[in-house]
């Protein structure tokens, strides 16, 4: 029996070295409701755009997380990963995340984030969230982890979400 999680990914990077601290594995996660002009991926925010997440599409994961030991994080990015919250929370379960070390993007505010049911069991599974749309106004390419100067990087830090990068 093949069993799909209702989630498509849109791309990954096995090996990025400006998403996280350190090199983190990025997963592109299908589905996107803000649609931020200037957006870098706008073929991300269509849920059907991309690879039907299913064990098989996990077991490939895993096995390029796992030959890479220098991987100091995974980071869910997109889209918008938070959009798919509900579907994500048992993907992440099956994962390997290096270090423990789990980062989010969103377009959505952390009070939003931590407001909806579905999200919040994803934040909670997180070690950083970097939040806020992009705005195309306050792009700055020499920010680091984030596109326009009115995100914010937050970090949990014994249990609490304290910003952590701002502007």
């Amino acid at each position: 029996m093949r069993v799909s999680y209702l989630v498509k990914l849109a791309g990954y990077d096995w090996e990025s070295f400006c998403d996280a601290e350190g090199v983190a594995c990025v997963l592109f996660i299908s589905g996107c409701r803000n649609n931020c002009p200037g957006c870098q991926s706008p073929q991300t925010h269509d849920f059907n755009y991309g690879l039907e997440i299913t064990q098989d599409v996990i077991d490939k994961i895993n096995f390029e997380i796992d030959k890479r030991p220098f991987l100091n994080a995974l980071v869910l990015s997109g889209g918008d990963p938070m959009f798919s919250a509900g579907e994500l929370v048992s993907i992440i379960d099956k994962i390997h995340i290096p270090n423990d070390n789990l980062w989010c993007y969103t377009g959505l505010l952390m009070g939003q984030v931590q407001q909806d049911k579905d999200m919040s069991r994803l934040l909670d599974k997180c070690t950083h969230l970097v939040d806020g749309r992009f705005e195309i106004d306050k792009r700055d390419v020499t920010l680091q982890f984030r596109g326009s100067s009115n995100q914010i990087v937050w970090k949990k830090q014994d249990g609490v979400w304290v910003k952590w990068i701002t502007d």
